[in-house]
Order: structure tokens, then C-alpha cells, then sequence
């Protein structure tokens, strides 16, 4: 029987949304695939039909976790002799490797818009070029990360596959319970995630409703900082609210009472939370970057993040929705977004590459 290595030594926090969107993944591969399946990981995974290789999870840097994996990747590719290498995110082997290897990425954004972190920038600037170009296929999430791709690493089209993530909607549903007076942002760690230009909007035009802010990653704290130095500066306190971190169930509790789901990113790769925030039954509100004119394009709302009015415009469209219309049209968007679909279009890939 063939053997399939799953690279999963994953550096960072378990709530990342890469770090779910693969979780989710090697889930459901583990109970479609017929291969012998190997797993090594760092982190407490709950998978079954799986070889799991535990190996210890020590907080390191960036830089350093990479070269860390190198050696656990060569030693146990020496002894199991897998016949193909699969990396869910864009940490891979850098090394001659006489198996096929296939390599996720996500999106690019460290390359773009990360240049004051200069291991991160580094390591996806020169890397990942390297493993993209070594890789026999590359996996990614949206054709707008695919593009970023192409014109970054200058790799060929037919080597790059997308393939759209998922949502649990068993998980993430409609509680069909009262709506509450505020709007949601979620995942406002990163800069590109450009939360201050709402922050700045609800102090200009004295936006009355509450909004709650979502996510926090200690890399970033001075964004942080600044994103509650400015609530406080335009005298938001009492209406602009951050929770650093929540469990899935507040988080599902929060998606269900929120008028919307408000996202002014700057660029995404994909972006998991609208698709959350519709699969609980609530409106979505981004800004009209490439990637959510491409994925979202059908359901949401979008305003121009050059024009503040377009923003204040969106925001008057919810009160227009006809809810019987968004409910159908909801129901029948998230029908294309499935984790068991994504798992069996990756392992089209797998078999393809085999």
C-alpha cells in the first residue's frame, strides 16, 4: 500500500485560520483516502484511520521552526519512505526529494504586506519561491491568491490548483435567536485587516450602534494598542468593544446576534469568517477587494474602501434586506462551500500526483 506523509509541524496559535482550515482537511482525507496515511505534527490533533507522529511543540521563531522541520521531515521521510509528501500549509521540504510534494499557500500577504517582519518576509520571499518551484503541485484557495502566485514565484498556471475551503455547518448555524444592536469584526490581528478604518468611520459619523472587535496575536500587539488608543481618542469606549480571544460557541453566539459581519481587509487569500457569518444566518459587509468580489461576489454587500460614504451606504442596505430572499440565497451560496468537497478535490490532487 502507498503511503501519504502529511506534513502538519504547524508554527503559531491552534486558532489561526489556517491552522483550522488544514485541521479540517486531514480530518476528512484521513476517512476518504486509501493510502497508508502518516501525520506528524506538534500539536494535539484528534484524528482518526491515521498514523500520528507527535514530536515536541516548543514556542521558536519563525525562521527557526522552519529549520526545525527540515530535520524532522528528513528523518521521518528516511523511515517510513513515504511515496508522496503533502504540506496543508506552506511549510515543505527544502531539500532533494525523490517523491512528489505538494504545497498549500494561502495567500502571499507576508510578501506584500509584511516587509517590517523581516524573518516572515524573508523566508516566503526567497523559501517558499523555492519550495513552490520544487513542488508538483500547489494548492491554494482562490484565484486571486493563485494570480499572486503566478506573478510572484513565476510559476506555471497548470501547476497551481485552487480549491475553495470549506464551512461546518453543523457547527456554525442559525440559533435563531434575537438580534442584538452591533456589528461584528472578526480576526482583526493583522494590520491588512485595516480595522482602524471602521474605528475611524464609527468616530467621524457618530455610528450609534455598538460594534465588537474580535482576535488579537502578541506579534502584533502595537496594532493592537493603537486600535484601542484610537477607540479611546475618539471617545469610542462605550460603544467599540475588544475581545482579545473567545471560544467557538461565544463565537457562534455572537455570529447569530450581530446585525452583520463587517470586513474592510485590504487583501485576503480567502477569508473564513463571512462564510461563518452567513452559515449562523447573518449578513456580510466587505470591502470590494478582488478575492471577496470573487468568492462573495453573489451574497454580499460591498463598499469602496476609497469612499467613505460607500461604507455608510452599505450599512443602510442591510435595513433594505428581504429576509426570505437572503435566507434562500444564502442556503443555496454555502451549498458550494463544503469541507468534505474540498477534502475530495485534494485528494484528486493527491492521486494525481501519486
Amino acid at each position: 500500500m502507498k503511503k501519504i506523509l502529511v506534513n502538519f509541524l504547524y508554527w503559531g496559535s491552534n486558532l489561526t485560520g489556517i491552522f483550522r482550515s488544514s485541521y479540517e482537511i486531514i480530518k476528512r482525507l484521513s476517512l476518504i483516502c486509501n493510502e497508508e496515511l502518516w501525520v506528524i505534527t506538534n500539536k494535539d490533533l484528534n484524528l482518526n484511520n491515521v498514523n500520528l507522529i507527535k514530536v515536541e511543540n516548543k514556542e521558536i521563531s519563525k525562521f527557526a521552526h522552519f529549520l526545525k522541520t527540515q530535520f524532522y521531515l528528513k528523518k521521518i521521510i528516511k523511515e517510513i519512505k513515504p511515496n508522496l509528501l503533502f504540506n496543508p500549509f506552506h511549510v515543505g521540504y527544502l531539500f532533494s526529494l525523490n517523491i512528489p510534494q505538494i504545497l498549500t499557500i494561502y495567500d502571499l500577504i507576508h510578501i506584500s504586506t509584511f516587509k517590517r517582519r523581516l524573518d516572515s518576509f524573508i523566508y516566503h520571499k526567497f523559501f517558499l519561491n523555492i519550495l513552490a518551484n520544487k513542488a508538483k503541485y500547489i494548492i491554494t484557495p482562490s484565484f486571486s491568491s493563485k494570480n499572486d502566485i503566478i506573478e510572484y514565484f513565476k510559476i506555471p498556471e497548470e501547476k497551481i490548483k485552487v480549491v475553495y475551503l470549506g464551512v461546518d455547518k453543523e457547527k456554525f448555524k442559525n440559533l435563531h435567536i434575537p438580534k442584538e444592536n452591533f456589528y461584528l469584526i472578526v480576526n482583526s490581528t493583522f494590520p491588512y485587516k485595516n480595522v482602524d478604518y471602521v474605528i475611524k468611520i464609527w468616530g467621524k459619523f457618530n455610528i450609534k450602534e455598538k460594534l465588537i472587535i474580535i482576535g488579537y496575536h502578541p506579534k502584533f500587539i502595537k496594532y493592537h494598542n493603537y486600535l484601542k488608543g484610537l477607540v479611546k481618542k475618539l471617545n469610542l469606549e462605550d460603544r467599540i468593544i475588544f475581545y482579545k480571544e473567545v471560544s467557538d460557541e461565544e463565537l457562534i453566539e455572537l455570529y447569530n446576534k450581530a446585525k452583520a459581519l463587517i470586513s474592510p481587509s485590504l487583501k485576503e487569500g480567502f477569508s473564513l469568517p463571512p462564510l461563518e457569518a452567513l452559515s449562523c444566518g447573518i449578513p456580510i459587509v466587505l470591502s470590494n477587494i478582488p478575492v471577496y468580489k470573487e468568492i462573495y461576489n453573489d451574497i454580499a454587500i460591498f463598499f469602496d474602501l476609497k469612499n467613505e460614504e460607500s461604507f455608510l451606504s452599505a450599512l443602510e442596505k442591510l435595513k433594505n434586506i428581504n429576509k426570505e430572499e437572503f435566507e434562500e440565497k444564502r442556503k443555496e451560496f454555502l451549498k458550494k462551500f463544503d469541507w468534505q468537497k474540498t477534502a475530495e478535490e485534494i485528494y484528486k490532487i493527491i492521486k494525481d500526483a501519486l
